[in-house]
């Protein structure tokens, strides 16, 4: 059997991880989970709008799982860019979750949390892409 190609390994190596390390949840999709539905809050116009808007972070981050591999390995391993995309859309979601929570009558993140937040995801992100990989003997 011939040796996989260096491209190759990362692409596949990209595939298997980054689902793995990104979960398959928005943060608004936990959000709208963990709401306590005995709130008066709940039941509140801005709840449910913020509810039902949690759908677009959910079909991003699906996007996202599939095509940030591709990304990379089309782009011949330009690693930040997809990184500081996938950290954007990871923002814009858990602020949009913290608001939902707030908006519900739960405790949203703070802005410091968010940022820790998505600062480790992006760390994460890196590292589980710059991992060497075994060269075919």
């Amino acid at each position: 059997m011939p040796p996989i190609p260096a491209s190759r390994r990362l692409l596949l190596l990209s595939w298997l991880l980054l689902p793995a390390l990104s979960g398959c949840a928005s943060q608004s999709e936990l959000t709208a989970i963990r709401l306590d539905t005995g709130h008066p809050k709940y039941r509140t116009t801005g709840c449910q709008e913020s509810i039902a808007g949690s759908r677009f972070h959910m079909d991003a981050k699906n996007v996202s799982l599939v095509a940030s591999p591709a990304l990379i390995f089309a782009s011949g391993g330009l690693l930040l860019p997809v990184v500081a995309a996938n950290a954007a859309l990871d923002y814009a979601d858990r602020v949009d979750a913290s608001n939902m929570a707030t908006r519900c009558g739960a405790r949203g993140e703070t802005q410091a949390e968010i940022v820790e937040h998505v600062s480790t995801g992006a760390v994460i992100g890196v590292a589980s892409n710059i991992v060497p990989l075994p060269k075919p003997k």
